[in-house]
């Protein structure tokens, strides 16, 4: 391993980071309740990543615990517990994205257009609550992003991870990242607009096709 140029220094961790890497080390040697003390911390912001991802809360709560349980599986066989955090949500994306292929599959099927979608694939908010609160907005938005942006997207705004770390995270290059990012964006923000729209129209009274 090469040495630090002259002069450098190496960035000192904080000591909840000092605090994090001793959990995963003790969690890779077995230690049940160092996982637990991991998955108490974790659960809940993958919980939330994975249901924005998919675009349901129930699927993301099962996926979640999917995720877990692979991770701790794997642990064992880990070699650097700094990259314990990308490497979750790296399990947690491989999950939902597997997932999603499924879900593409099924759409196929005769009956797959029951489902609640429009036949040109939106999402709708038509239902005897409305759902045209701004968390199920936001929520029906995500689905009108094709999944690797809304990975990308996510895993910038929601989770914070840089582009750099999202490119290692994911497989990718940097400029992928950004590309799938910016295209992340624009899909939202087209996704919204239109079911703003449709919830406008409809507290009218109008047609929303």
């Amino acid at each position: 391993m090469s040495q630090p140029a002259q002069g450098s220094t190496l960035p000192e961790q904080s000591a909840d980071d000092v605090m994090l890497a001793a959990l995963v080390e003790r969690a890779r040697a077995g230690d049940v309740a160092a996982f637990t003390a991991l998955y108490e911390r974790f659960y809940v912001p993958i919980c939330r990543y994975l249901a924005r991802l998919v675009g349901d809360d129930d699927l993301g709560n099962d996926l979640a615990q999917d995720t877990f349980l692979a991770a701790w599986r794997a642990l064992p066989g880990t070699e650097d517990g700094s990259y314990f955090v990308p490497w979750l949500y790296r399990i947690a994306s491989n999950l939902a994205r597997s997932h999603l292929r499924r879900a593409r599959l099924i759409r196929w099927l005769p009956w797959a257009g029951s489902g609640g979608y429009h036949p040109e694939g939106y999402p709708s908010i038509a239902g005897p609550e409305e759902q045209t609160g701004e968390a199920e907005r936001i929520k029906l938005a995500l689905t009108g992003v094709s999944p690797k942006n809304r990975s990308c997207l996510l895993l910038q705004l929601d989770v914070g991870f840089s582009q750099r770390e999202i490119a290692r995270l994911l497989g990718l290059n940097e400029k992928s990242v950004s590309v799938y990012i910016s295209r992340g964006r624009q899909q939202f923000r087209q996704a919204y607009e239109r079911l703003e729209h449709e919830a406008d129209v409809k507290a009218k009274g109008g047609p929303t096709g």
